[in-house]
């Protein structure tokens, strides 16, 4: 059994998150409020130890690990598989226009989240799967380190349900602010 301490950071804010669109895998990058807060990520994250920083390649996540790097002088490793969930066709469509035409499915999408899928996108169980996945292999290579995850909503709202054994239709309920962060123990 291996277990890592997580700081779980949401990327900062884009234009899309301002004007309530979903972004999904879209590389939508941070805006100039975005920026600014990861640099207030990186501080508030300044003096403490990390042993690794990992990202979403996604640039938006990207941009916010790097004043966090570069504070610590590390360098950043990428993967898809930290990637926001696939919102298929809904990719920059807004929000309160999907729940208008769309509301029974949005609904569905947390009341069956390994069978519910928005039309050409992922399931929220499958973008579970592959982040739990991840941070099995991450924490097993930094058994009883530190470290940071920049991530997406979504990716964090799943990791949050399971480490505190709740339903994964809860997800979305899970979903911190732009550049906040959530410290966990991931064992696995």
């Amino acid at each position: 059994m291996a277990s890592s301490t997580i700081y779980l950071v949401r990327h900062g804010e884009t234009d899309w998150n301002l004007e309530r669109r979903y972004q999904g895998q879209k590389d939508i990058p941070m805006n100039a409020t975005g920026i600014e807060q990861a640099r207030t990520t990186a501080q508030e994250l300044e003096g403490k130890k990390f042993d690794a920083i990992y990202s979403s390649d996604l640039s938006r996540a990207f941009q916010t690990a790097l004043p966090i790097a570069e504070n610590l002088n590390m360098p950043i490793i990428t993967n898809p598989a930290l990637r926001e969930i696939d919102q298929g066709e809904w990719e920059g469509i807004f929000i309160d226009e999907i729940t208008k035409n769309f509301g029974s499915l949005v609904s569905a999408l947390y009341k069956n989240p390994y069978e519910a899928r928005k039309p050409g996108g992922e399931t929220i169980g499958e973008v579970a799967d592959r982040a739990y996945a991840y941070l099995d292999e991450i924490t097993r290579a930094n058994d009883g380190k530190t470290i940071v995850v920049v991530t997406h909503g979504m990716v964090i709202g799943t990791i949050l349900c399971k480490v505190n054994d709740l339903p994964l239709s809860q997800a979305g309920n899970y979903i911190p602010n732009n550049a906040e962060f959530k410290i966990i123990t991931w064992v696995t």
